[in-house]
C-alpha cells in the first residue's frame, strides 16, 4: 500500500473570493481612520509637513489610506461589474453607494459650517453663488469638488477648506466610468469577450503603474497614481485564480514594507510593489474574532466624508487645539456620525441593490 505524501495544493485568491466573510469592511474603516489621523496634524497646525511620515518618507498615512481605498475598490468594483454583466444595473448600484450618504453629508456640512462658522449673515450666505456652487459640485462630483463656503473658517490654521477629503471621489467615479466603458467597448466582441476585457484592464494598469513607478513628470500625477492602484486591484480580481495566497509571503512582504520605512528610497520601491498583495491577503487570511467587525456595519464611508469638516469645526471652536486632542475628539464625533449615516442612510439605500434593475425595467438579464 502506498501513501500519497504530496503536499496539498496551494490555495489561490479565487478560493477565498465570494460571500461577505472577509476583512474588507475593517480594512476600509482603518484606512478612513488613518485619513482622520493624518489630517489631525495638518488641520491643528496649518502645516501639512507636520504629519508623522511626511518628512521621513515623503508620504502620509492619509496617502497610504487612499492607496488602500483604490486597491480594494478596484477589486470589489470589478467583481460587481462581472457579477452583473449589465452596465445600467452596475451604475445604479454605484449611485446608491455613493450619492445618498454624500448628499446628506454635503447638506449637513453647509448647514453646520455655513450657518455656524461664517462671517456672513444667513441671507448673505444663501444669496452667495459660492454656497450653491459648493452644494452642486460636491453633491454631483461631475465637475470636481468645491472647497470653500463664503466667509467660513477664515481664521482656522488651515483656512477656508471645508471638506478637502472629497477630492478623491471624482477620481473614484472616473474609475467606475472607465471600467464600465471598457466593458461596453469590448462587449461587441462576441468571441473571447472576457479575454479582451482582461487584456484591456491589464494594459491600463500596466501603463499607469509604469508612469507612477517611473515618477515621470506628467500632469495629473495623483490621477495616475489612483488609476494605477484601482486597476491593479481590478487585475487582482481578474487573475485571482493565478494568484497564490501564502501566509509566509504575506508576512515577508508586510515586514519588507515596515523595514523599508527606515530608508526613503527603499520605501518608494518596496511599498507600491508589495502593498497590493499585502492588502488582499489581509482581506482574507486573518479570521476568527476579527470577522466579528462585519456585524457592526460598514462605517468607512461615513468616517471619510465627515472627518474633515468635523476637524475644521473643532479647530474653529477650540483655538489652539493640538493634534492629539483633535484626533480623539474628532474620531469620537465622526464615528457617531458615521454610525448614523450607515444605519439611517447607507444601509437603507443599499437594500435597493437587491432588486435587479432589469426587473424594475421589465428586462431579461442575468444582472444581480
Amino acid at each position: 500500500m502506498t501513501t500519497d505524501r504530496s503536499p496539498p495544493s496551494r490555495r489561490s485568491l479565487d478560493d477565498y473570493v465570494g460571500g461577505r466573510d472577509n476583512n474588507f469592511n475593517l480594512i476600509r474603516f482603518i484606512a478612513a481612520s488613518a485619513v482622520l489621523f493624518s489630517h489631525s496634524f495638518a488641520l491643528s497646525s496649518g502645516d501639512r509637513r507636520s504629519e508623522p511620515l511626511s518628512q521621513s518618507l515623503g508620504i502620509t498615512f492619509g496617502t497610504i489610506a487612499v492607496d488602500v481605498f483604490f486597491l480594494t475598490s478596484g477589486f470589489l468594483i470589478t467583481a460587481s461589474l462581472l457579477a452583473r454583466r449589465h452596465v445600467p444595473s452596475f451604475a445604479f448600484a454605484r449611485i446608491l453607494r455613493i450619492y445618498p450618504a454624500l448628499v446628506t453629508a454635503v447638506v449637513l456640512t453647509v448647514a453646520a459650517v455655513g450657518l455656524g462658522f461664517t462671517s456672513l449673515t444667513p441671507s448673505e450666505f444663501f444669496s452667495n453663488s459660492q454656497t450653491w456652487t459648493y452644494l452642486a459640485r460636491n453633491a454631483t462630483l461631475v465637475t470636481g469638488i468645491a472647497h470653500t463656503l463664503p466667509g467660513a473658517l477664515e481664521h482656522n490654521p488651515w483656512p477656508h477648506a471645508v471638506n478637502a477629503s472629497l477630492w478623491t471621489l471624482p477620481y473614484e467615479l472616473a474609475m467606475y466610468t472607465l471600467l464600465a466603458l471598457v466593458w461596453l467597448a469590448i462587449a461587441s466582441l462576441r468571441a473571447s469577450h472576457e479575454r479582451w476585457f482582461h487584456l484591456a484592464v491589464s494594459a491600463i494598469a500596466l501603463m499607469a503603474a509604469i508612469i507612477f513607478l517611473g515618477q515621470f513628470d506628467v500632469p495629473a500625477k495623483n490621477g495616475i497614481r489612483l488609476t494605477a492602484m484601482f486597476f491593479v486591484g481590478a487585475c487582482f480580481y481578474l487573475f485571482r485564480r493565478s494568484i497564490p495566497v501564502d501566509k509566509r509571503l504575506f508576512a515577508i512582504l508586510a515586514l519588507a514594507i515596515l523595514a523599508s520605512g527606515f530608508d526613503r528610497g527603499a520605501f518608494q520601491i518596496v511599498y507600491p510593489l508589495a502593498l497590493p498583495y499585502v492588502v488582499f491577503c489581509a482581506a482574507y487570511l486573518p479570521g476568527g474574532l476579527i470577522r466579528a467587525y462585519n456585524r457592526l456595519g460598514d462605517y468607512s464611508y461615513g468616517v471619510y466624508v465627515y472627518a474633515f469638516p468635523v476637524q475644521q469645526l473643532l479647530a474653529a471652536s477650540i483655538p489652539g487645539i493640538t493634534a492629539l486632542p483633535m484626533l480623539g475628539l474628532s474620531f469620537a464625533t465622526t464615528l457617531a456620525l458615521a454610525v448614523l449615516s450607515w444605519h439611517l442612510v447607507e444601509k437603507r439605500m443599499l437594500h435597493w441593490k437587491r432588486i435587479p434593475l432589469q426587473r424594475r425595467a421589465g428586462l431579461n438579464s442575468d444582472g444581480v
